[in-house]
């Protein structure tokens, strides 16, 4: 899994193969993958989610 990050201005939309965009938070962990869960975990560790 590879991951970024970087400033944006504007709508996110879905396109191509994508059906839907989701923001999720630390608490919607649970909605996700197990190796999602790791980086959850990570990102929270590094206060870079809530």
């Amino acid at each position: 899994m590879t991951c970024y990050e970087a400033a944006y201005t504007g709508a996110i939309l879905p396109a191509s193969e994508i059906e839907e965009v989701m923001w999720l938070s630390y608490k919607d962990k649970h909605l996700t993958s197990p190796v999602d869960h790791l980086i959850f975990d990570w990102l929270k560790e590094r206060e870079l989610l809530t």
